[in-house]
């Protein structure tokens, strides 16, 4: 009983961060300002703001984790997620206000500041509170909420905006942040002074000291976080201008469209939603490199039979092929990062691995110009030149994370003594 309680309150908050996280960027952001942007640049309006406040989220994170592994030993994690969720209502209700791409901007990058501070503890729990032997289970139910939050921040928003009312969404995504947090705050039981001090510091300790990592000392970690962004920046890729293909390929307006986006993102999210449990016993039972790699193959696969879908349901078919892929390497990738991170300084150790997320989904906004260039060159080719991107990110991903899954192997087949020298290796 204890054991589902901590895995349900490390897990619940979630909810509220996806809401916000993949709802904004996904559809507000770009339903606001495609509403005002000449439609020739609309892709580069749009990924250059989701870039820079993403990018403020990223930097926020390690620094805002380091806080965190400082105040656990007496203080636990839960302050700092309480803090960020404070700060994530007060940047709602500056959204509520804004209108004009330099306002929402300015709104977007303080909403993804305050996203962050809370994510950067929150993301600490599992390797606090959960045992290595269930980490790839307890990623799948962080991944369940997570994803359950996309899916009610799409159609959420989707719905709010194809009606104009936007404020309205707001105002239940804020009471969604707060109900979460009160419930992290309830369900999680911490600092357990006796099992995990302080991270050790020393006087010269600065700012940046927060980005610090030495990648000969943790080659998996740094591995692991590489082949993240690959894979991530492929997929954010394809959903960041998911709005705008849609509206493209059905010959809809993109601000009208919003409403189908969102219903279609739930959809995708849905199925990503399914997939994550299993995917993270896979990742415990049978091979973490190998559910990672096995995830972006598949998600390259519907990358290129998305390209030819010119209807709602292959939309939807070859979405749901990349949510397979997307939460077989999602589970497999958190846990094996869970495992890798020094447990005295966690928080700040997957603030680090949040380039490997916040940074791909910045970096995806910057293919903004080439959606644009290319369809000025030849109307006919549409987003495709996103999607061949997306592949090759795919690819990528999977030859970072190939050494991983041969050292999986070799580990597999050792006797016994060699893989303890493994283990403490």
């Amino acid at each position: 009983m204890d054991r589902l309680r901590t895995l349900v309150g490390i897990s619940i908050f979630w909810v509220g961060l996806s809401v916000l996280g993949d709802g904004f960027a996904s559809l507000v952001v770009p339903a606001q300002l495609a509403a005002g942007a000449d439609p020739a640049w609309a892709a580069t309006v749009i990924g250059g703001v989701t870039f820079v406040g993403l990018i403020a989220g990223m930097l926020t994170q390690p620094v805002a984790g380091r806080l965190s592994d400082r105040l656990y030993p007496r203080w636990g994690r839960r302050g700092l997620v309480v803090a960020g969720a404070a700060l994530s209502v007060g940047a709602l209700a500056l959204f509520a206000t804004v209108h004009g791409i330099v306002a929402t901007l300015g709104a977007f990058v303080a909403l993804m500041i305050a996203v962050n501070v809370a994510q950067a503890a929150q993301q600490g729990f599992i390797p606090d509170r959960v045992e290595e032997r269930w980490r790839g289970r307890a990623s799948g139910a962080k991944g369940v909420a997570d994803l359950g939050g996309a899916f009610v921040g799409f159609l959420l928003f989707g719905a709010f905006l194809a009606t104009g009312e936007l404020p309205t969404a707001l105002a239940i995504a804020a009471g969604i942040i707060v109900v979460t947090a009160v419930g992290t705050v309830i369900l999680v039981r911490e600092p357990d002074r006796a099992a995990r001090p302080g991270p050790v510091t020393t006087g010269s300790d600065g700012l940046l000291s927060a980005f610090r990592l030495d990648p000969s000392a943790h080659p998996v970690f740094v591995r692991l976080v590489v082949s993240r962004f690959l894979f991530l920046l492929g997929t954010f890729a394809i959903g960041r201008f998911l709005l705008l293909f849609v509206a493209d390929r059905l010959a809809l307006d993109p601000t009208s469209a919003a409403g189908d986006v969102g219903g279609l993102l739930a959809v995708l999210t849905l199925i990503t939603a399914l997939g994550a449990i299993p995917a993270g016993w896979l990742a415990d039972r049978w091979s973490g490199p190998g559910t990672m790699v096995a995830g972006s193959v598949v998600s390259a696969v519907g990358a290129v039979l998305l390209m030819t879908a010119g209807t709602a349901a292959t939309i939807v078919a070859f979405g749901g092929l990349m949510s397979v892929g997307s939460a077989a390497f999602a589970a497999a990738n958190w846990k094996l990062t869970a495992d890798a991170v020094p447990r005295d300084e966690a928080a700040r150790f997957l603030g680090i691995a949040n380039v490997g997320t916040a940074g791909a989904a910045a970096a995806a906004g910057l293919l903004g110009p080439v959606a644009d260039v290319s369809r000025s060159l030849a109307p006919g080719l549409g987003y495709d030149a996103i999607f061949l991107g997306a592949v090759v990110a795919f690819a990528a991903s999977i030859a970072v994370a190939w050494p991983l899954l041969e050292r999986a192997g070799r580990t597999a087949v050792a006797p016994a003594h060699q893989i303890t020298e493994v283990r403490r290796g």
